[in-house]
């Protein structure tokens, strides 16, 4: 009985730290996405104070294309419109997980504890 207990902790156990590994790599994203929300937000300041007829660099890997200002201001707000809808998304994913993990926490601690009092 209380070897069957001890592998319930380790499945379950298991079952934890493979979640709180996607808790982290939720993290990792969501700080990623909010770090180009920057880029592209100090990239359209600064475009801003430039006249509508400026053409401007683009870069796109190593390499620079001239465009327009208004394509560039055009990609940059998709890229605003992305990362806000993907933010919203790891959001909701890291609340469904964070709310699982702490069940499981919960169900860990009960466990052990009817563990030791035996």
């Amino acid at each position: 009985m209380e070897e069957e207990k001890r592998q319930v902790v380790r499945t379950l156990k298991q079952e934890f730290d493979e979640k709180q590994g996607r808790l982290r790599n939720l993290e990792q994203q969501k700080r990623s996405i909010e770090a180009t929300l920057r880029r592209a937000a100090f990239t359209a300041a600064q475009l801003d104070d430039m006249p509508d007829d400026v053409r401007t660099y683009r870069s796109v890997g190593k390499a620079y294309f001239l465009q327009p200002k208004a394509a560039i201001m055009g990609q940059l707000e998709e890229v605003v419109k992305g990362s806000d809808a993907e933010l919203k998304k790891l959001s909701s994913s890291r609340e469904v997980l964070s709310k699982s993990t702490d069940s499981l926490r919960a169900e860990l601690t009960e466990l052990i504890t009817s563990l030791r009092r035996a």
